[in-house]
């Protein structure tokens, strides 16, 4: 570290040397390798004594599950507190990086590489609060901690979705997602609905487009009628109206070709409650409409995706042990909030009650050519955990 950079308490130092470590580790979805870091992560668990295991999905991606288990005198079973984050990161992108995207470098106080604040740094932050609660005496405390560690969710939310499906952890009570929020409370956000629209066409010359059927034309008129799409007068405090966008648009393969084929992506966000399948039927009444119209139109509606939004209760315990954890630690943080994205909370919503996202990290950092992260935010992120940790099997 050069003058310019924090100093750092011993303590602290092997929190940041494995982070740097796992940002070194290219975990891009999809292309990287996400079942090296989930193993990383599991022999530093295993030293330590703590039950473990790697789910492995393929080759390159796993899912990670570790548990703590008190012993308390408590004559009920004590609460399950889930804590999650996911293991892959977006691509780098084309522009140049100041600091290589994997190299983990430190200056000015910010560490830099892909996935640093999404969300290399929450998920261990988390990790190192979990693997400090192991000091406290079993029988102090009673219930379950769970670390959970999951691939794909940069590419929908895949880890997590079948984490829940195959049943890779149980129930539970309450859970912390550590998506960058800038160790701010967020309550709520939107769920995703990701909508895949084919036409179909008949290939002709391109002198000659009266013996073809033009896909792209037919899109282009799918296009415009979806602009009528009403996603309702749905509202929900903490977030705006839904959206939708069409993000895609090919057809086509040669210039002197009409083409028979044309396809877009539609990416729709809802909000908690709204009636997402009842939006695909809309989608889905627009190309029959079309096709009613005009014979020679042939449509293909696919739904890709499609996970509801979050919103949790500002009474449940975590939320109340949150705020009054952050109005000590960063008064202010405390205020409850929403995204207008999408996280592995959508996919674990439904297998667990109360879940809150929360962690170090500017949002606006996220998939960004040289994301990085404070230091100082990480290492106050670890305290934050630890503390939310402590107080909620202490007060349940």
């Amino acid at each position: 570290m050069n003058s310019n950079n924090p100093v750092v308490v011993p303590a602290r130092l092997g929190a940041l040397d494995f982070l740097q470590q796992a940002v070194r580790c290219n975990t891009i979805s999809s292309t990287g390798n996400e079942i090296v870091l989930a193993r990383m992560i599991k022999a530093r668990l295993d030293d330590l004594g703590i039950d473990c295991e790697i789910f492995r999905e393929n080759e390159h991606q796993a899912n990670l599950v570790a548990t703590l288990r008190g012993q308390g005198p408590a004559k009920k079973p004590g609460p399950r507190l889930v804590l999650s984050g996911h293991l892959d990161t977006v691509p780098i992108g084309d522009a140049t990086w100041t600091h290589d995207p994997f190299s983990a470098a430190i200056d000015d106080g910010r560490i830099y590489g892909r996935g640093t604040a999404d969300m290399k740094g929450g998920l261990f932050a988390l990790l190192f609060a979990f693997m400090k609660h192991k000091d406290l005496a079993p029988d102090l405390w009673n219930g379950e901690l769970i670390f959970a560690a999951t691939f794909g969710e940069e590419v929908g939310a895949l880890g997590a979705s079948a984490m829940v499906n195959k049943t890779q952890i149980p129930r539970f009570d309450a859970m912390i997602v550590a998506e960058p929020t800038d160790n701010r409370l967020v309550i709520a956000h939107k769920g995703v609905t990701w909508l895949r629209v084919t036409s179909f066409g008949k290939t002709a010359h391109g002198s000659m487009p009266g013996c073809g059927t033009n896909a792209v034309d037919k899109l282009h008129l799918f296009y415009e009628r979806l602009q009528s799409l009403d996603l309702g007068p749905t509202t929900t405090p903490l977030l705006s109206e839904p959206t939708f966008a069409v993000t895609t648009f090919n057809g086509g393969g040669a210039p002197n070709v009409i083409p028979d084929h044309c396809q877009m992506t539609i990416d729709i966000r809802t909000v908690p409650g709204q009636d997402q399948q009842g939006v695909v039927a809309q989608v889905e009444a627009i190309a029959a409409a079309l096709v009613k119209e005009d014979p020679e139109a042939r449509f293909q509606v696919e739904c890709t995706l499609n996970l509801p939004g979050l919103l949790t209760d500002e009474e449940a315990p975590i939320v109340r042990i949150s705020q009054q954890v952050l109005a000590k630690i960063s008064p202010g943080a405390e205020v409850v909030r929403g995204a207008q994205y999408f996280t592995d909370a959508s996919a674990f919503g439904a297998h667990g009650d109360d879940i809150i996202i929360l962690g170090p990290g500017a949002p606006e950092q996220a998939h960004q050519t040289d994301e990085h992260l404070v230091v100082d935010d990480f290492f106050n992120a670890i305290d934050i955990y630890g503390e939310i940790i402590a107080q909620y099997f202490s007060q349940n």
